[in-house]
């Protein structure tokens, strides 16, 4: 049984760091904003991006007309399919590596070419939805 103790100063510890990311997230996002504010409020700045997202524009109706092409229509649903499948084998490799590492209590794993790879495991915490 876990010491009592310990487990609330983890949780002490999770929390503390909880708060901790968001007050520098809420930092970085002020900086960021300021950071932008001074750049877009440059003339010169201000020229080039209108000139940019002008040429954005004609690209984007230029990539419109050619996803309607048959041949790229057919390449992205295989672009798809195979991103999809890469994902599923990903999940899968991840699935297997910890049961590997929770049965021979390693973090290692020699691939198939002898090459040696370190598992890592990782862990995050997601708001909870009701």
């Amino acid at each position: 049984m876990p010491d009592a103790k310990k487990i609330i100063n983890l949780e002490n510890l999770i929390k503390g760091y909880l708060t901790d990311i968001a007050n520098l997230r809420d930092k970085l996002r002020a900086q960021r904003e300021m950071m932008k504010s001074t750049i877009e409020g440059d003339r010169d700045f201000s020229e080039a991006a209108a000139k940019t997202a002008e040429l954005k524009k004609k690209e984007t109706e230029i990539k419109q007309k050619l996803v309607k092409v048959e041949a790229v229509v057919a390449t992205k649903m295989k672009v798809e399919q195979l991103m999809t499948e890469l994902k599923n084998v990903q999940q899968s490799l991840s699935d297997y590596l910890n049961e590997y590492a929770n049965l021979t209590q390693s973090t290692e794993f020699i691939g198939p070419e002898g090459e040696l790879h370190q598992i890592v495991r990782t862990a995050k915490l997601v708001k909870k939805r009701a």
